[in-house]
């Protein structure tokens, strides 16, 4: 059955509280602010950088660890005001396979969003200096890279289709010809429909210099012409202020590309929303 909504933000499934090394707010001002701004399913995203996850600056055993004692309290505590999930944003799961197996087994994630943020023996898209490195060459790296996470398969959604783009197109100004990557964009998507996974209208791209979602329009529009259906929206806050931008306008587009629901996951499973 799919449930009915009106609520301008009926969900947000990709955010970051304190317990990410970019984080801002507490899980709790992150959900005392989802109160106040009506999001009725909240799902908190931190991130796990399978790759980054013994180097000093972040270890992440500590905050994942802490995570999966802190949530279950407060999910109890705010039932009846706020429907909060337990997901994770899972970066680069396949730089170490058998890393990334001992975290999902070791922890009962609600969503998991697969995520690349880096390519193999690179940096962060975010660090690169792209007038010193070839873009396209950093794509085909990225885009190989989600095609064999998406083989892998063991995640939900897949976050943040054109990230790069935010750095590339966004903060350098550089025009990339996409056409070139548009076969293996659609054997990604191809292959998260066949294995029943989705992928995510990011919003943080409306709030940053690449203005639009990530992916936008034409990516959308083409997942769903491939016979896509799951879709997730977020803000991918990484502080109250953020919370909940854009997912209006995610629900938007969505429409637009003929979308007639949305989904958040409830332990693992995609419940759907209608728009």
């Amino acid at each position: 059955m799919i449930e009915e909504r009106k609520d301008i933000i009926p969900a947000d499934s990709h955010n970051h509280s304190t317990q990410s090394p970019d984080g801002k707010n507490t899980l709790r001002e992150m959900a005392e602010r989802a109160c106040e701004l009506g999001i009725e399913h909240y799902t908190i995203t931190d991130h796990l950088e399978i790759n980054k996850f013994y180097d000093p600056e972040f270890l992440y055993e500590e905050p994942v660890k802490q995570s999966s004692l802190l949530l279950p309290s407060l999910i109890e505590e705010y039932k009846g005001r706020l429907d909060i999930h337990y997901g994770v944003e899972l970066g680069q799961p396949v730089h170490d396979y058998a890393l990334t197996q001992r975290m999902l087994d070791s922890y009962d994630y609600e969503f998991i969003i697969g995520s690349c943020h880096m390519v193999k023996g690179w940096d962060d898209f975010y660090f690169l200096d792209y007038k010193k490195v070839d873009p396209h060459y950093v794509l085909n790296l990225y885009f190989e890279e989600l095609l064999e996470m998406a083989e892998w398969g063991k995640f939900d959604v897949l976050g943040h289709l054109t990230y790069p783009l935010r750095y590339i197109a966004g903060d350098f100004g550089i025009k990339i010809d996409m056409s070139r990557y548009e076969a293996i964009i659609e054997k990604i998507f191809k292959t998260l429909i066949q294995k029943g996974m989705g992928i995510e209208i990011n919003t943080s791209g409306l709030r940053q210099k690449i203005g639009v979602t990530l992916p936008d329009e034409h990516y959308i529009s083409l997942y769903k012409k491939l016979g896509g259906e799951i879709l997730t929206i977020g803000s991918d806050a990484h502080c109250t202020a953020d919370l909940g931008k854009g997912i209006a306008e995610g629900i938007s587009l969505a429409k637009k590309c003929g979308f007639d629901k949305i989904y958040y996951y409830d332990h693992r499973k995609p419940t759907p929303i209608k728009i």
